[in-house]
């Protein structure tokens, strides 16, 4: 049954009464909920990655795999964070994730290309990694790729210590959500890779690079690069070219286990490390045997297919200061964190090599020096064990699935890489020091410890690095103060700072200009605060 509606005069009416029985706070209450509305409304996403509605190859695995850039506005009132989903839904209806990030501040309007540190990363559909999972879809013909910004009151209530997926973060959103806003770009897979069956999940890098050079043999030699990122099962790291260098871009982290079985310790510990962009490492795309050699007495020599960089043998300042490996300071993957809490091998990668058959390394780089040439497992292509000369420790023999003229073999013997460069490295060599940047001043002088592990507190997310130690020692938190520890068993325990936590932090005088903060937490085996705990950024 229909009613008739009120005429003016009786409305006028109504609406005195509504006044006159406080019904007004209702009216104005819905004023404001309609604002809200139409602010959320606005709330806008766009992307320089889009091309005419199009989600370019470059950030896909027919190209350099790099996450795009977003850039969002109008934001609702009230935003506490962000957190961003990339999605499709393939034939079968069951959506799928290639990008889970959350805990963004809510102060963020934008992601940059290839976004690290900014946020936390959730799992994908393509795999166990905690990354970007750049598309590779199978069939031909166009798939739709949605973007997602959402606009959180607060943060999400997620489980702690398990990898968070694109389906429960959704879920957790769900009561908290202000506003999203969406862009959906479609890519179609181009010739016979639109056949080709993705790569081995998770994708860890391009099966070709985006590259400007206009020769063939260089954009060769930049699909060579990138092809060889394919192999790591340890570790995400993406490439693109230009006529002159393939730039491998990484955090630095692997997925193997770190720092197990280091005898002696600084007490640096390994956090992600800005690799990315003009800080990715260099690699000549046509590398040629020089009329001199280059000394590599200190610091990097080269980058392994999962983005860990590749250290001399030495310790920091030069040979004359020992060898690390024989000192013990690195782990059972022939790594260990450096100055900048930065994890690195100085040997062969061997927890990163145990991801492949041995043999795969005699025909497949596990690496790339800084003068481009390939670093190769233990053997020659031909399955003999690599002879090494005299000069950089290298050999001429012939390679596959690399550039001719000169390649490196790692070996169990100092220098174990390299002793020189036989190539002229890229500006990365003289240039290294700003690739990484300390956030703390170094806890000890290394000293003896045992029993050093590094693990996962699944009640917080904390990372604990644990060790022993027989004799007491002495650490500084900032190099102006000292606290004494008696012999017995200790804990580091550090964890990446996200959401408005982050955002006070970064807004304090003495955080400007950084992006990145950690929290780190010193106790002892039993849990006993040794020191205050302390954050730092950079």
């Amino acid at each position: 049954m229909k009613f008739p509606r009120p005429r003016p005069a009786i409305r006028a009416l109504l609406a005195a009464a509504a006044v006159a029985w406080g019904v007004g706070s209702v009216t104005n209450a819905m004023a404001d909920t309609a604002a809200t509305a139409a602010e959320s409304n606005r709330f806008a996403l766009a992307s320089e990655a889009a091309q005419d509605g199009s989600l370019p190859d470059s950030y896909t695995c027919d190209g350099a795999g790099s996450s795009p850039a977003l850039t969002w506005s109008h934001a609702p009132a009230g935003t506490a964070e962000f957190a961003v989903l990339m999605s499709t839904v393939p034939p079968d209806g069951i959506t799928k994730y290639n990008w889970v990030l959350y805990g963004i501040p809510g102060a963020t309007r934008h992601l940059a290309k290839n976004s690290q540190g900014v946020g936390t990363p959730g799992m994908g559909s393509n795999g166990s990694s905690l990354a970007y999972q750049p598309p590779c879809s199978k069939g031909p013909g166009p798939k739709t790729y949605t973007f997602t910004v959402y606009a959180l009151s607060a943060a999400p209530v997620l489980p702690k210590g398990s990898a968070v997926s694109g389906a429960r973060l959704l879920s957790s959103m769900s009561s908290i959500t202000l506003g999203t806003a969406t862009l959906s770009l479609d890519h179609t897979r181009s010739g016979s890779s639109a056949n080709t069956p993705p790569p081995p999940s998770p994708p860890t890098a391009a099966t070709a690079a985006t590259t400007t050079t206009t020769s063939g043999s260089q954009s060769q030699a930049c699909v060579i690069v990138a092809n060889s990122l394919m192999a790591s099962t340890t570790g995400v790291a993406t490439v693109e070219c230009d006529a002159t260098y393939a730039y491998v871009a990484s955090n630095g982290l692997p997925t193997h286990t770190m720092m197990d079985g280091i005898v002696a310790s600084n007490l640096q510990v390994p956090i992600a490390q800005n690799f990315f962009g003009a800080n990715a490492w260099k690699i000549p795309l046509a590398p040629a045997i020089a009329a001199t050699t280059t000394t590599a007495n200190d610091g990097p020599v080269g980058v392994a297919i999962n983005g860990v960089p590749i250290f001399n043998p030495c310790k920091q300042g030069g040979c004359q200061n020992g060898d690390t490996k024989a000192l013990g300071e690195l782990d059972l993957c022939n790594g260990h964190a450096g100055r900048a809490d930065d994890y690195h091998y100085h040997a062969a990668p061997t927890c990163m090599m145990a991801g492949k058959p041995a043999g795969y390394w005699d025909t497949h780089p596990l690496g790339w020096a800084l003068d481009g040439f390939a670093i190769f497992g233990y053997n020659d292509a031909d399955g003999r064990v690599a002879s090494r000369d005299e000069v950089c420790g290298g050999n001429t023999s012939p390679v596959s699935n690399a550039p001719t003229g000169y390649s490196y073999h790692v070996t169990d013997e100092a220098p174990y890489v390299l002793s020189c460069f036989r190539g002229t490295p890229s500006p990365d060599l003289a240039g290294q020091g700003a690739k990484f940047s300390p956030i703390r001043r170094p806890p000890v002088r290394p000293f003896a410890v045992s029993a050093m592990t590094l693990a996962t507190d699944a009640g917080d997310g904390y990372q604990v690095l644990e060790f022993e130690s027989d004799r007491p020692f002495t650490s500084t938190e900032t190099g102006t103060d000292s606290y004494a520890n008696a012999a017995g068993t200790y804990r580091i325990r550090y964890k990446v700072i996200t959401g408005t936590e982050l955002a006070a932090l970064l807004a304090q005088h003495q955080h400007a200009g950084k992006s990145q903060c950690w929290n780190f937490q010193f106790t002892t085996g039993a849990g006993l605060t040794t020191q205050p705990a302390i954050s730092y950024c950079r």
